[in-house]
């Protein structure tokens, strides 16, 4: 960066200060609502409907039915709100030249799967039941994968394997039915009562898209996969990124470059982590019918700091 450093510091403490927030607001919704549905709310009729499909008991370390679906839920937002903290710690140190890609794309992936396990608004509340137990279901084969792979404790790999078919059983008792082959990531993918589980891309695509339909965003289909694709590009190995970002300049011996972001690029980035954040938070606390204060409260920071999150492209 080549603006006037105590300028720009500044500008980055400011930043800082609203990723922090977004964290800020999740851990007061927490302690306020504990996750509990407020009477009327689309959770309280959900959880009914769940429970009557899932009556299973808490056992071996795994909730069921209602439990499970807030577990699922409110796990994403908590990963997506300790991400925003990291990100505030990037840009006030001024590491914001490449670390803050990885930690956006995490960000929009984790809210992403929160928001797709509440759905659309639509279908039966089952399905939501569904979601939760295709995203727990394949947690669990990630975890049995990776310590089968990484070999060591026997106890362990034994563990995972157990809490793995263990939650592939209670799904395939709670929807009668299911079969292991379905569960199985072969086409159309992994499939639950009619749900099937997005990829990471597929996730975002979907929570853009629904925000678009619904009003609330400004990015359609197309432009939500060029922002994922440019997200991507800052994640896996990729070379343009970083010649986005070279600049041309004269050496004593010649000529070589300099790497260099701007502000405005940061807000932009920034910006992007937030606004799908907030959605997602806003989104949770709608259909659970809890205090909207701390959210509020985010809402008030955004306008002070970076006004750009509520306004359409």
């Amino acid at each position: 960066m080549t603006t006037d450093l105590p300028t720009t510091q500044n500008r980055l403490d400011a930043l800082a200060d609203l990723a922090e927030a977004c964290r800020g607001a999740f851990l007061l919704t927490s302690i306020s609502s504990k996750w509990q549905p407020g009477t009327g709310s689309a959770a309280a009729a959900a959880k009914i409907d769940i429970e009557r499909q899932d009556p299973a008991s808490p056992a071996k370390g795994i909730l069921p039915g209602f439990q499970l679906v807030t577990e699922v839920v409110v796990t994403y937002l908590e990963v997506a709100a300790n991400h925003l903290g990291g990100l505030g710690a990037l840009y006030r140190s001024g590491e914001a030249m490449f670390s803050p890609l990885p930690v956006v794309r995490s960000i929009l992936e984790y809210c992403a799967h929160a928001m797709w396990v509440l759905g659309g608004g639509t279908g039966a509340n089952t399905d939501i039941l569904a979601r939760a137990y295709l995203e727990e279901f394949l947690s669990c084969e990630s975890a049995k994968l990776a310590a089968e792979r990484m070999g060591g404790d026997a106890d362990a790999i034994l563990q995972a394997k157990a809490r793995w078919k263990e939650v592939r059983n209670r799904a395939m008792a709670a929807f009668p039915g299911t079969t292991a082959t379905d569960l199985t990531n072969e086409k159309p993918g992994r499939t639950l009562a009619g749900q099937i589980l997005p990829g990471p891309e597929g996730g975002v695509d979907w929570m853009f898209n629904h925000v678009y339909q619904n009003g609330n965003g400004s990015l359609d289909a197309r432009q939500a996969k060029g922002v994922y694709a440019f997200l991507s590009g800052g994640t896996h190995a990729s070379l343009y990124q970083a010649r986005q970002m070279r600049r041309p300049v004269k050496l004593s011996d010649g000529f070589g470059t300099n790497l260099e972001v701007d502000i405005p690029f940061l807000e932009k980035l920034l910006a992007l982590a937030v606004t799908t954040f907030y959605n997602s938070l806003s989104y949770a606390i709608s259909f659970y019918g809890i205090d909207k204060a701390p959210h509020g409260n985010l809402t008030n920071k955004i306008e002070e700091i970076l006004p750009m999150c509520f306004r359409s492209e």
